[in-house]
């Protein structure tokens, strides 16, 4: 496979993200970074994982106050709610609405059933190591190339 080939392949990807990004953001109605916030929440809620605004803050490499205030946005226009921790009455997990979760999953058509049967087809070696590929490739596109 040429260099050629990669280039032309890592150009359909970002094509077929942006595409789905947009199809999200429009049946959603929300920007391009409320967007990566909804997203993150719900597949960490597909996966069963509870989202805290210190996780939602670790993944968008964001202080806990900015995180705060898109939660804040997001829950006024109805998209998210925070729910109580049963294990710490002082914190909050962060869902999203029925309403978000129904849009979002009729957004998506069908794409996380190919993309589950996709995932759950690799081996833990091929899940390692495409997580690896894919961090050097969004490193190469957003750093520049790393130097082998």
């Amino acid at each position: 496979m040429s260099e050629i080939d990669l280039t032309a392949a890592v150009t359909r990807l970002e094509a077929a993200m942006g595409a789905l990004r947009g199809r999200l953001r429009e049946r959603l109605g929300v920007s391009g970074s409320d967007l990566t916030v909804v997203q993150f929440v719900a597949r960490s809620g597909a996966a069963e994982q509870k989202v805290r605004v210190k996780d939602l803050a670790s993944h968008l490499d964001l202080t806990g106050p900015a995180v705060t205030g898109t939660v804040d946005r997001l829950e006024r226009a109805g998209h998210l709610c925070r729910v109580p921790n049963p294990d710490d009455g002082r914190s909050r997990f962060i869902e999203l609405t029925p309403e978000t979760e129904r849009a979002y999953a009729s957004a998506m058509d069908s794409t996380n059933e190919h993309l589950h049967q996709l995932l759950s087809s690799f081996s833990d070696r091929e899940r390692a190591k495409y997580v690896q590929v894919i961090d050097r490739v969004v490193d190469a596109l957003e750093f520049g190339a790393p130097t082998p």
